[in-house]
């Protein structure tokens, strides 16, 4: 029997009938049919093939056949016709529809014993009898009213030789109510087998249904297990890893797709150390683990499935950065909206406060004091400017406008601008170029300068201001499809407590700082298809970020 399939379709007419809905007759025959057809075909030609031999052998030679000859010849005959009827039952493809190719069995058997009763004169009319089996197979695999039909057959027929004989005083009283009670009994055996053989196809197929559900369940739950956005894996009792999804693969930061098979601790040895303790205590509440280089933290869950040593856990990996980015874009959405309502609104008398403070200082009446509140007047007022700014670039993030960009010139025109803008020293950041001079990548050229102005005020403010203080990086990977930039101070580094909450945005460990340089940054790289992380710390040296850029194969415009 082929295996089932899943077959999913939103066309109502596409849909698939149950199996035990269609009548006995549209069923295609199955594992057991063929069964019952194999055996009847082989006890029909075992039975064929005795009867051959009684009159071949003179050790079994049957007595009372009145025409030995003509016995022979129908024998071998009935022999052929059953070895062709027992290889026809097993083909592949099906000649004949089942009732057509069980009616033309029943009519060979009964022509065949016919014959040889005929042959053999009263003496062989129990012969009759071995069509028990056949019958019985008939009301097993036909419908009741079909199979009855075909019993008719043979009973018309063993009777009217029955009674020829009978009239032509071949046969007496008894052998006539003995075909009589013969024939009455292939009407019971059918029925009974009907009645059984109906149980149990309602159960075949009922078992068929359930195999086909089982197999859409499979499918089904691997799709969804597929497109979580949680990864999931299949450990057993031992802490092998049995099972997983791809998100697993990319949540623990493991690159190896034949790792079904390997421990728990050969993929994440925190994630081993959380599963031992949930072992030990089931109620014991988990925590948070760092995934490294990455600073994505993931929670554990663990659920176990099965028995005794079938058993095993599946365990969930859920991704609390993600679900801080999603809660955090929400915020920043609305944020956005509000922001840009109220733009106009705040610029408006912001920039009549600060006018009014630029007046107040040119008065020479004002004292010193005044001028030291004034002062810090127009620092807050630029702040507000600054944060509504920032705010409101969020909002076109998505507006991007990618061109081929020549990386180097790019670079070493960018540096220019910010060394003058923050009135930083020459020498002050330091460009290693070792990737190709004529490599371009596909980026916006605002968002560019936005991403790469960010990281170097911020490396600026904390380095310690000397030559060399900042430097960029540029290489290839592995692959050279991708561009590396690194970026670094010298600088103290951002303290392993801070680091997850580097990119959130409004967090600052600056009293002047608005929290948004970071989170603009990775929001603006991460619409231009490239990847800003932080990297983990470097003995010697202060923050490392790295951007991931895609190598353009287009010409610089």
């Amino acid at each position: 029997m082929q295996p089932p399939r899943l077959i999913l379709s939103s066309n109502r007419s596409e849909a698939i009938l149950p199996i035990s809905s269609l009548p006995v007759s549209s069923v295609p025959l199955g594992i057991t049919g063929r069964r019952i057809l194999w055996i009847v075909s082989v006890y029909r030609c075992g039975y064929a093939l005795a009867l051959l031999g009684s009159v071949l052998l003179p050790s079994t030679k049957l007595a009372g056949v009145t025409l030995p000859g003509f016995f022979m010849v129908g024998a071998a005959l009935y022999f052929v016709v059953a070895l062709g009827l027992m290889l026809a039952s097993q083909m592949e493809r099906e000649l004949i529809s089942l009732p057509w190719f069980l009616l033309l069995s029943i009519a060979g058997d009964t022509i065949f014993l016919t014959i040889l009763i005929a042959a053999g004169g009263n003496a062989l009319l129990p012969l009759s009898i071995f069509l028990f089996p056949q019958l019985a197979a008939h009301g097993w695999l036909l419908d009741r009213r079909t199979a009855l039909i075909h019993t008719a057959l043979p009973t018309l027929s063993f009777l009217s030789i029955t009674i020829f004989l009978f009239f032509d005083q071949y046969a007496d009283e008894g052998q006539l109510i003995g075909t009589a009670l013969i024939s009455a009994s292939y009407f019971v055996i059918v029925f009974a087998a009907s009645t059984v053989g109906r149980y149990t196809q309602v159960s075949e197929r009922l078992m068929q249904q359930r195999n086909i559900d089982i197999a859409n369940l499979e499918q089904i739950n691997r799709v969804v297990i597929r497109d979580m956005k949680d990864g999931v894996l299949v450990l057993d009792l031992n802490g092998i890893v049995r099972g997983y999804n791809l998100q697993a693969l990319s949540l623990l930061n493991v690159a190896d797709y034949a790792a079904a098979g390997q421990r728990l601790a050969q993929w994440s040895a925190p994630l081993h150390d959380a599963w031992t303790l949930w072992q030990n205590d089931p109620e014991a509440l988990q925590t948070s683990f760092a995934v490294e280089p990455t600073t994505s933290a993931l929670l554990p869950r663990f659920v176990r499935i099965g028995v005794g040593i079938s058993g095993g856990t599946l365990v969930y990996l859920e991704d609390l950065g993600r679900a801080r980015t999603e809660a955090q874009n929400l915020k920043l959405a609305a944020l956005g909206r509000l922001t840009a309502s109220i733009a106009h609104e705040v610029r408006n008398p912001l920039s009549a406060i600060q006018q009014a403070a630029q007046l107040l200082e040119e008065d020479e009446m004002v004292p010193s004091e005044g001028l030291r509140l004034l002062n810090m007047i127009r620092n807050n007022g630029k702040r507000i400017d600054r944060i509504v700014t920032e705010v409101l670039q969020l909002n076109h993030r998505d507006r991007r406008k990618p061109e081929a960009l020549r990386l180097q010139n790019t670079l070493q025109h960018l540096i220019d601008e910010i060394r003058a803008g923050e009135q930083m020293p020459d020498g002050a950041i330091v460009l290693d170029f070792t990737a190709p001079n004529d490599l371009t990548i596909d980026f916006d050229r605002g968002h560019f300068d936005q991403i790469l102005w960010n990281l170097l005020r911020n490396a600026w403010q904390f380095c310690r201001k000397k030559t060399g203080s900042v430097a960029i990086s540029v290489t290839l990977d592995s692959s050279r499809d991708r561009v590396r930039l690194d970026i670094t101070d010298d600088g103290p580094g951002i303290a392993p407590e801070y680091r997850e909450q580097a990119f959130e945005p409004f967090y600052t460990t600056r009293t002047s700082g608005t929290g948004l340089g970071l989170y603009i940054a990775r929001e603006l790289a991460t619409a231009n298809q490239a990847i800003l992380e932080l990297l983990p710390h470097t003995e010697g040296r202060g923050a490392h970020f790295r951007l991931r850029l895609a190598r353009s194969p287009q010409a610089p415009t």
